[in-house]
């Protein structure tokens, strides 16, 4: 689309945008940004705002200049500044009764105008501003909309502040003024919310108090007011809102304005509260909290009674209430122990409200919304008294300890299932809400024993024992699943317990799992896997579990849970499971054979069949290796044999990989010395196998990264062990990375090159691969970098270069005293490297580099460096100016601060060279902005952080997004 940039042609491209279909749409799209961005737009904008336009021709005019002054600021002489301002305002003044949008982007962009021009070129905007916008000046607008105009304006100020990009100094000077002046605008909110004398509140004034109280909201967070200044405003909010609410209540419903407005009054309260100096004047909050409980309780009580609760409501009431406790824990808890009879009696009340929060009735997220709230404040609870002096918590426990216990048992009530799914008729997002929930219920019961202990379980074991005794059909199962649910929970803090869990594993195997749904059994089995480092204490409870857990792997339903807890058992009680050994592997090998386990249910329990084995004298280890392990390689050898290579062949060849995989992961005996590992003896025969899989799919980046696991777990089971099959696997990454350069393969060639660095009988085998690696990767660099296609090939040089790097880190000289790698041209492309946008390319890259640089006097590669360094410090400058993303510019810095470092007096000439540049790398920057960037990187040899923010600054004047005095 090329057209002339007239007002004319932008309203046809206006139209065109809103009007056509997607092509033309875009093309229309990406020419009105040109125009935007254009110098021209600071002079047809004016016309497009003419009362003749659309108002789609008015809205993109009032957009664009907003964008020009969050972008194009610098553009605008000093000299023109009131002008500019005088138009601004005058298009607010023409804009006044819409449309609505216009006029609130026209708002934004007065907003905008106000933050570059304070302090200095307009310090009074805020006198000005509210002096200006009284009714009475304008009698040709309603005073509610004059009104309206001045709120809106105010309000977006703090919000375009924080969402504007300023330098430094400039934020911090704009920041102060905004706070010195958040008083003064406080005052005139409260004017507008105050009631009027005699008559109080009044729902004809619905729309000031809303735009009030989000101005208010708006500036509170800003950080300028204490709680103490914002006494007034907040018994108005409180009173506003109960007035809202009250007055809904006598009439038909809660219109969505008054909810929206009790929304803001709450969000504006917390806010306050919020407030990072608050905790300062306790007798404020005090009052406040006070105010809030008696003022809110009412309304909650209500709502708790009410068939048709208003959820929204409720969270929000108890949204502030909670963010009053947890925000000012420690002043409640103080409370709690000192002999001021209010205090305590707050605290108690608060206490009680927080609890009753929890305990809404119905189930989350269903019935109520609200009792998630409450989490993060038992936390806080519970942490804040533990933390204190032995006597003052001993005291405190004993005051808290009633209502954790109420808890417990809300909870156990909170966590139980509606039944089943299909009966319940919930939708799958509030089955998944539900699942969130119950994690964090999981976690509160954490909290909970950490005030309770053995308290805790005995609530549990009582509960838990109640709950079976009740089963009289297939129906009763939530409550004992709530219960086994609780015990899982818990189970990483019970250390040294030896009368409430014992009764719970015995108790667990005497559950009629047959009588109830399939989720209590699953919970029972995840719960021994919880528990089963505990268990490891007492193998006498062994012979308790196994039977549960063999027979829940012939189960389809709880087959998942059966093969993590039988993980978790065979990792933690591997020692003491000899005498079930057998059982347990004719078990595992029916059910293999019955093919009815998933893939990942497969890999899990190889993976425990490598533990059993490993218990095993070896002959009788192969006689059930062989039988369970052959089928695979059976297969795979047969895949492999099959002419034509489709979907079907390859995900059953990486099925069998993995499942090989995870037996490999933990199949280690301890061997005599005259032994053989089995995992060794295996791979030497299937060596030839894994050969042909690599020739065959080494461009299947799937296959190859499952074949790379493989042979990976079998180096790090093995260690030393593996020597004898180092060559062939060096020999396999060798020509499966010549023909298809991956990641995987380069993770598997770090593992073997890092571990066997130091062992000078494959020294030279490992610089031959090393070499081939890199001249492979580098002659792939040179293909990509001609057409300007790295990024396609990004995960290869993550992996490639956090290779070289960990080398570097543990054995340089692999890299630097390797007579087939070329250091500098390896340096070289590092650099080029720089230049793709991914993040963690430009991370590795410069972690590499970073590296080098510093090794490089040492090891001899000083003059890669010196070669190079000036087209380095171009490639960064070029990133800085613009070609880069603005997140690359704390990794780069540390480039920067590592040549500094090593090669100070380079650095210094090179800076001044690059930068003696006219227009480099930005034409926004001025001499005297290069010459403070070299002066402030040139002083920073250590301070990573203080360099970061210099280079910081120097890339948002570049790309013209802030200016510096």
């Amino acid at each position: 689309m090329y057209m002339e940039l007239t007002p004319e042609n932008i309203e046809r491209a206006v139209s065109l945008f809103y009007q056509s279909e997607t092509r033309q749409q875009a093309e229309a799209h990406q020419w009105l940004t040109a125009a935007q961005n254009s110098p021209q737009a600071w002079q047809f904008v004016w016309n497009l705002l003419s009362s003749k336009r659309s108002s789609e021709v008015q809205f993109f005019a009032a957009t664009t200049l907003h964008t020009k002054l969050l972008r194009y600021w610098y553009e605008i002489p000093e000299d023109q500044y009131i002008s500019l301002r005088k138009r601004i305002l005058e298009s607010i003044v023409q804009f006044a009764n819409g449309p609505k949008i216009v006029l609130n982007r026209l708002c934004i962009t007065l907003s905008a105008y106000i933050i570059h021009t304070i302090p200095t070129h307009w310090p009074n905007a805020f006198e000005e501003l509210v002096s200006s916008f009284q009714p009475n000046f304008f009698p040709n607008i309603e005073p509610e909309r004059v009104i309206w105009i001045l709120l809106e304006i105010l309000t977006v100020i703090p919000e375009e502040f924080q969402s504007m990009t300023l330098a430094t100094s400039q934020r911090n000077r704009v920041r102060t003024v905004l706070q010195t002046v958040s008083r003064d605008i406080l005052r005139v909110v409260e004017m507008c919310l105050s009631p009027l004398a005699g008559a109080g509140f009044h729902m004809a004034n619905l729309m000031t108090y809303l735009n009030s109280a989000r101005c208010a909201s708006a500036w509170v967070q800003l950080g300028g007011v204490t709680i103490e200044d914002c006494t007034h405003l907040m018994e108005l909010l409180v009173d506003l809102t109960c007035f809202i609410y009250w007055c809904s209540e006598d009439s038909d419903g809660m219109a969505s304005e008054e909810m929206d407005l009790i929304e803001v009054t709450l969000e504006a309260l917390s806010s306050i509260i919020l407030h990072p100096q608050t905790y300062k004047y306790k007798s404020y909050v005090s009052r406040h909290a006070t105010n809030f409980l008696q003022n809110f309780n009412k309304i909650l009580e209500k709502e708790r009674h009410s068939p048709n609760s208003n959820k929204d409501i409720v969270a929000g009431i108890y949204g502030l209430i909670v963010t009053l406790a947890d925000t000012h824990s420690k002043q409640f808890i103080e409370d709690l122990k000192i002999t001021n009879a209010n205090g305590r009696e707050l605290s108690i009340t608060l206490l009680d409200c927080i609890l009753k929060c929890s305990d809404l009735p119905g189930m989350y997220p269903v019935d109520e919304s609200s009792s998630t709230l409450t989490f993060g404040f038992w936390f806080t609870l519970q942490d804040d008294v533990l933390s204190l002096d032995t006597a003052e918590r001993t005291e405190l426990l004993f005051m808290i300890k009633p209502y954790y216990r109420q808890l417990v048992v809300i909870l156990l009530r909170k966590s139980q299932y509606p039944g089943s799914w299909e009966e319940s008729g919930w939708s799958l997002d509030d089955q998944e809400v539900f699942r969130c929930y119950r994690q964090d219920i999981t976690d509160t019961l954490m909290y909970c024993y950490n005030i309770l202990n053995v308290e805790m379980l005995d609530i549990l074991t009582f509960h838990l024992n109640e709950a079976i005794c009740s089963i009289s059909s297939e129906k009763d199962w939530t409550p004992v699943e709530s219960c086994i649910h609780a015990f899982s929970a818990i189970a990483e803090c019970v250390e040294y317990e030896n009368l409430y869990l014992p009764k719970l594993i015995t108790t667990l195997k005497s559950i009629p799992y047959h009588m109830l749904n399939s989720k209590v059994y699953a919970m029972a089995l995840e719960t021994i896997g919880a528990y089963s480092e505990w268990i490891s204490e007492r193998p006498e409870l062994i012979s308790n579990i196994i039977p549960l857990i063999l027979m829940g792997l012939n189960e389809s339903e709880v087959a998942a849970n059966a093969t993590m807890a039988l993980k978790d058992v065979t990792q933690n009680c591997q020692k003491f499971l000899c005498p079930y050994a057998e059982q347990i592997l004719q078990t595992c090998q029916v059910v293999l054979q019955g093919g009815q386990l998933k893939l990942s249910e497969q890999v899990r329990i190889m993976y425990s069949i490598g533990k059993i084995m490993s218990l095993l004298p070896v002959p009788k280890l192969m006689e059930y290796l062989n039988p369970m392990l052959s089928p695979s390689f059976q297969e795979i050898d047969m895949l492999l044999k099959t002419d034509q290579i489709d979907t079907s062949v390859t995900c059953s060849i990486i099925s069998k990989l993995k499942i090989i995989s995870s037996l490999f992961c933990t199949l280690h005996i301890k061997a005599e010395s005259y032994q053989e590992q089995p995992i060794l003896t295996i791979v030497k025969q299937t060596l030839p196998l894994y050969m042909e899989v690599a020739a065959r799919y080494c461009k299947d980046s799937d296959v190859m990264e499952v074949l790379s696991s493989l042979l990976k777990h079998t180096i790090v089971t093995l260690m030393d062990d593996c020597k004898p099959i180092v060559p062939d696997i060096l020999n396999l990454i060798n020509a499966a990375y010549i023909q298809h350069p991956q990641t995987s393969l380069l993770n598997l060639a770090k593992t073997i090159l890092v571990m066997f660095a130091k062992d000078e009988e494959y020294r030279n085998s490992m610089k031959r691969l090393l070499s081939e690696i890199v001249n492979t990767t580098l002659q792939m660099y040179s293909q990509l970098s001609s057409n300007n296609r790295l990024s396609e090939k990004s995960d290869v040089t993550d992996g490639f270069f956090a290779m070289l790097t960990q080398i570097l880190k543990k054995e340089p000289t692999l890299i630097t005293a390797n007579e087939s790698i070329d250091c500098s041209v390896l340096f070289q492309y590092a650099i080029i490297c720089l230049s793709v946008p991914e993040t963690q390319t430009l991370k590795v890259s410069t972690s590499f580099l970073v590296n080098f640089i510093s090794q490089s006097r040492e090891n001899g590669h000083a003059d890669a460096v010196l070669q190079s360094g000036e087209f380095l410090l171009t490639r960064i400058f070029l990133n800085l100016g613009g070609s880069g993303p603005r997140s690359s510019v704390e990794i780069l810095s540390e480039i920067l601060l590592t040549l500094n470092k090593k090669y100070c007096d380079n650095f210094s000439r090179w800076l001044h060279q690059l930068l003696s540049q006219k227009d480099f790398p930005s034409p926004r920057l001025t001499n005297q902005h290069k010459e403070h960037f070299i002066k402030m990187v040139l002083k920073e040899k250590a301070n990573k952080r203080r360099l970061a923010d210099c280079v910081m600054e120097f890339t948002l004047i570049c790309r013209g997004i802030v200016q510096v005095e």
